[in-house]
């Protein structure tokens, strides 16, 4: 249970009041979001804030915590991150590795395609 402790402001209107949780309160909504899984100064991906969409992800979908859950939150929050690198790579003006991948091998005689 959640208790609220109200304090009166000393200036202003006496009615109005400021309610602060006791128990530190839940994390702020607009602090966990996918554009805030890479800090903008540094380019590191914010671990507690995948930590912690994984675990709103996991009571969204599943229901409960659990490992299983967890898990399988975390592989969806962090599917986002090699992207996200790679765009903020560019915004910084960073050089950024692209790889070609061909569909098939170089052609050799005697070799269907079936074996690549």
């Amino acid at each position: 249970m959640i208790h609220f402790v109200s304090r009166q402001k000393p200036e202003g209107n006496p009615m109005s009041k400021s309610t602060f949780p006791v128990n530190g309160g839940a994390m702020p909504a607009a602090t966990l979001t996918i554009r805030n899984l890479i800090d903008e100064e540094t380019g590191e991906v914010k671990i507690w804030v995948l930590k912690g969409l994984a675990r709103r992800e996991a009571m969204r979908t599943w229901g409960e915590i659990t490992p299983r859950s967890l898990r399988a939150s975390v592989r969806m929050c962090a599917d986002m991150i090699p992207e996200m690198l790679c765009a903020w790579r560019q915004r910084h003006g960073l050089p950024v590795a692209m790889t070609t991948v061909a569909p098939y091998g170089t052609a050799r005689s005697g070799v269907r395609r079936s074996v690549f």
